[in-house]
């Protein structure tokens, strides 16, 4: 294997770790808030940034060219139909390896998207956890908003942390 692919493929690997890491079910907000932060200062320093980016930029150099190999599978042989002559073993096997190199860059670009956004997705399930759990809840209400008569206004702890919550504060 060529050392791009390969260099390639342990990006995928370690997206994939980190995504599986990221959905497997926490016994406590507690370790969820510890593995989110970690992901997420993982992500806040600037070398590995530099790196993700610099993979993901090889990753859709390499998709492209192995996504035109594959577009044109028979044009790289010299060959425009296959029934002017049969495709050899090592054809197919230039054919599979296009293949396969597809399905490494596309799974690395497409495990880029889901990492960035189950980060963020957790971080809000983390802070929406701790407000919970820290007694702040949806029926609490605060006192006299300094208006006349001074009536208790409802809040929404939430309305920072889960933006659905305004929509349906508005529903109610």
């Amino acid at each position: 294997m060529d050392p791009g692919w390969f260099i390639l493929f342990l990006f995928l690997v370690v997206e994939i770790l980190l995504v599986t890491l990221l959905c497997l079910p926490m016994p406590s907000n507690d370790i969820r808030g510890m593995i989110t932060t970690w992901v997420a200062s993982l992500w806040d320093a600037k070398p590995v940034q530099y790196v993700v980016y610099g993979l993901l930029a090889i990753d859709v150099f390499y998709f492209y060219f192995v996504f035109h190999a594959l577009w044109h599978p028979l044009h790289d042989f010299g060959m425009w139909t296959p029934i002017e002559m049969g495709i050899s073993c090592e054809q197919k096997q230039d054919l599979y390896n296009n293949e396969r190199n597809a399905y490494i860059t596309g799974g690395g670009i497409f495990m880029f998207f889901i990492l960035n956004r189950l980060v963020d997705i957790q971080d809000k399930l983390h802070k929406s956890r701790h407000q919970v759990k820290s007694g702040a809840t949806p029926g609490n209400v605060s006192g006299g908003g300094g208006g006349s008569g001074g009536a208790p206004t409802p809040t929404a702890p939430y309305e920072d942390v889960v933006p659905i919550a305004k929509e349906v504060k508005k529903v109610q």
